[in-house]
C-alpha cells in the first residue's frame, strides 16, 4: 500500500533530516505558500527552477512514499519533488548527481522501478530523474538572479512605461530601454529594478536559456 500526500496536503511524506555532509535548508515556494526542503545544493537548484517556471502551479518536496519489495525485504522510497503543471499533468522527480546515480544504480534502480510501475496506472503522471546536466544550465543562473525581483516593490508607472517602450520594437535590449526611460542615474536604477521584475514575471520576454545581460534581446 502506498502512502502519499496530495498537493492540497502540504505535509511532506518524509521529514528531511539534518545532515552534516550535505547542504540542507528550505526554499520558500510562493506558488503554494509553503517552504520546501532540500538535502543538497542540487535539490535547492531544482526547487529554484520549479519555483521560477510559470507553467507549474504547485509543487511539494518529499511528497509521497512508495512501498516495494526487494531482496525479500519490504522497503520504502520517497521521491524528492512532485510538481503539478497548469495543464493538469504531474511529475515526480528524483534529484541526483550523475556520479551518485552511476555509483548507486544497483540500489536506486529497484526504487525507481517501483515508482514507475505504480505511477503507470495514474493518468498524466510521470517519473523523471534530474541531474546536474538538466538543472545547472544558464536558465538556472537567470532564474536565481531574477526570482528575488518578483517580490520587490516597484512603481507601476515605471512598469507601464517600460511595456510601452518595449512594445515599439520587435526586439530591444535592457540597456537601450533604460536609456530611453530616463537620463537620470538614480531613476535608471529604479527602472532597471522594475525591468527585472517584468522579466521575472514574464511580462517582458527574453531567451532565458542564454545568459542574461544588458545586451540581451527582450520583447513583449
Amino acid at each position: 500500500m502506498t502512502k502519499y500526500t496530495t498537493l492540497n496536503d502540504n505535509s511532506p511524506a518524509r521529514i528531511i533530516p539534518r545532515n552534516h555532509r550535505t547542504m540542507t535548508g528550505f526554499v520558500h515556494g510562493n506558488n503554494n505558500g509553503m517552504y520546501s526542503g532540500f538535502e543538497s545544493s542540487l535539490e535547492r537548484d531544482a526547487l529554484i527552477l520549479t519555483e521560477f517556471n510559470p507553467s507549474i502551479i504547485s509543487y511539494l518536496s518529499q511528497p509521497r512514499t512508495f512501498d516495494y519489495f526487494h531482496d525479500n525485504k519490504r522497503r520504502t522510497y520517497t521521491p524528492d519533488i512532485l510538481i503539478e503543471y497548469k495543464n493538469g499533468k504531474k511529475l515526480y522527480i528524483e534529484v541526483k548527481y550523475r556520479e551518485d546515480l552511476k555509483e548507486d544504480w544497483s540500489i536506486l534502480k529497484p526504487k525507481f522501478r517501483a515508482a514507475i510501475k505504480e505511477l503507470s496506472s495514474e493518468t498524466d503522471t510521470r517519473f523523471k530523474i534530474w541531474t546536474e546536466k538538466e538543472i545547472r544550465t544558464p536558465f538556472l543562473k537567470n532564474a536565481t538572479f531574477l526570482l528575488p525581483y518578483r517580490h520587490r516593490s516597484f512603481e507601476n508607472y515605471q512598469l507601464e512605461m517600460i511595456k510601452k517602450v518595449v512594445s515599439r520594437f520587435d526586439e530591444t535590449t535592457p540597456e537601450d530601454i533604460i536609456g530611453i526611460c530616463s537620463s537620470n542615474l538614480e531613476a535608471r536604477a529604479e527602472f532597471l529594478n522594475t525591468l527585472w521584475y517584468a522579466l521575472s514575471s514574464q511580462i517582458i520576454k527574453a531567451d532565458l536559456t542564454r545568459p542574461l545581460t544588458m545586451q540581451s534581446s527582450i520583447w513583449i
